[in-house]
């Protein structure tokens, strides 16, 4: 029974050092981009302009502005998160800071998740400032089904985010990281991407999660596979 006691006392000391180094490295994250603002600036302005190009392309046609809404918002998130990256990798390579935060961290899988959570925020945000000039320019009352839309884009900007950090790290130190990572990004992200245009697609036609229920949960195995499979080789990774 001691031996349990210190076993438990142990593990809770670890998760709890494990958490303060993920949201310090948060921390460091968000206050650094707080102050330069670039990576925000890039991926939104990327996104707008997207999303502008298919408004001028599509016209007038209400109904096909329906339809293809949720694609344009997707692919928008979807070429922001690799410019984001790339600007995250850019940054990284610049302060040559990685090597020292990985013989600082008590487990490394805690440098993965800051990562994560902080491309999910930009993410969010850019979703946030995007939606109601889409519900402007498409003519969509984004707003009446808020709850619902929110639920889907979590998941899948959680899905693009792990997935886009992984392939990050992967090609972080490689020559043409500009050229690997989207080689690499977007086409694993595929099924999430499309699985969650449908799923806002048919949000925006007025159906309930409840319709939508098969999509939800393709976007939510795709996100628990591929976390767990980043948990179990991003040590093996950081160390190449």
């Amino acid at each position: 029974m001691y031996k349990n006691s210190n076993s438990f006392i142990a593990l809770m000391s670890g998760s709890k050092i494990f958490l303060q180094q993920v949201l310090a490295l948060l921390a460091k994250d968000l206050k650094t981009e707080w102050r330069t603002r670039e990576i925000f600036t890039s991926m939104f302005v990327f996104a707008v302009l997207v999303i502008v190009v298919f408004n001028f392309a599509i016209g007038a046609d209400t109904e096909l502005i329906r339809q293809v809404a949720s694609g344009v918002i997707w692919i928008a998130l979807s070429f922001a998160s690799v410019l984001g990256l790339q600007r995250t990798g850019q940054m990284e390579s610049e302060e040559d800071s990685l090597q020292g935060i990985l013989l600082a961290l008590h487990d490394r899988s805690a440098l993965f998740i800051a990562k994560m959570l902080a491309q999910m925020v930009y993410l969010l945000v850019v979703v946030l400032c995007t939606l109601p000039l889409c519900g402007i320019w498409f003519h969509i009352d984004f707003i009446a089904r808020i709850g619902e839309l929110g639920i889907v884009f979590m998941l899948g900007i959680l899905g693009l985010s792990i997935v886009g950090t992984l392939f990050a790290m992967i090609t972080l130190h490689t020559r043409a990281r500009e050229v690997m990572l989207p080689m690499l990004f977007l086409p694993v992200s595929v099924p999430l991407t499309i699985a969650s245009v449908y799923a806002t697609a048919q949000l925006i036609a007025g159906m309930t999660l409840g319709d939508i229920a098969d999509y939800i949960s393709l976007i939510g195995v795709f996100d628990i596979v591929f976390f767990t499979l980043v948990l179990l080789v991003f040590e093996h990774i950081v160390e190449e």
